[in-house]
């Protein structure tokens, strides 16, 4: 079956075509730069954006390069996105920006790559969380305290109304309902 498959897809497809096409992109459709992205490989990311392919695209998952290069904890790529001109405040089909994602995994050297690029601690998902309720939320005290040092806003609230604070105390995160206060969060 499969051999069938490949067959009938080789009668479709000139020989030469299926070359010249996979210069840019594989025979799945994927672009190389998506490709690269996904396995993490800076040198090929770099490659790709001198020839002029866009930091700002998405995998064929409808996610911005960023963030897939975010969710994989691929630092180099991520720095290389950025200086490429990857816009910071993207998001995804959820509404999570790249921040938000750092936020959700508790990774903070890529927290502060993209803060220090200047993204954006106002955004909110599609449920109007933001980073700092999302790492509230989950006790990453080291991400609360970043965001709070660029100036997230403590009492901001999702649509439930429930601000970080809340996040914090609902999960029992004691030294960051403490962060909270002192930043005057309030419930």
């Amino acid at each position: 079956m499969i051999r069938r498959a490949f067959l009938s897809l080789s009668m479709v497809i000139p020989a030469g075509a299926a070359f010249a096409q996979a210069s840019s992109s594989d025979l799945l459709g994927q672009k190389q730069i998506v490709r690269a992205v996904i396995e993490g490989d800076e040198e090929k990311v770099r490659q790709a954006l001198l020839k002029q392919e866009s930091p700002n695209q998405t995998a064929n998952n409808g996610q911005p390069l960023l963030i897939v290069a975010v969710r994989a904890g691929h630092i180099p790529v991520v720095e290389t996105l950025l200086k490429g001109g990857a816009v910071p405040d993207a998001t995804d089909r959820e509404g999570y920006t790249a921040l938000m994602r750092a936020a959700e995994k508790g990774d903070v050297e890529i927290a502060d790559i993209l803060l220090r690029r200047n993204a954006s601690t106002r955004g909110q998902n599609r449920q109007g969380q933001t980073a700092l309720m999302i790492a509230s939320g989950r006790g990453y005290a080291e991400i609360v305290r970043l965001l709070l040092e660029k100036k997230a806003e403590p009492n901001s609230r999702d649509f439930t109304g429930r601000s970080a604070l809340g996040y914090a105390k609902q999960n029992n995160r004691g030294s960051i309902e403490a962060m909270l206060r002192k930043a005057g969060g309030k419930e």
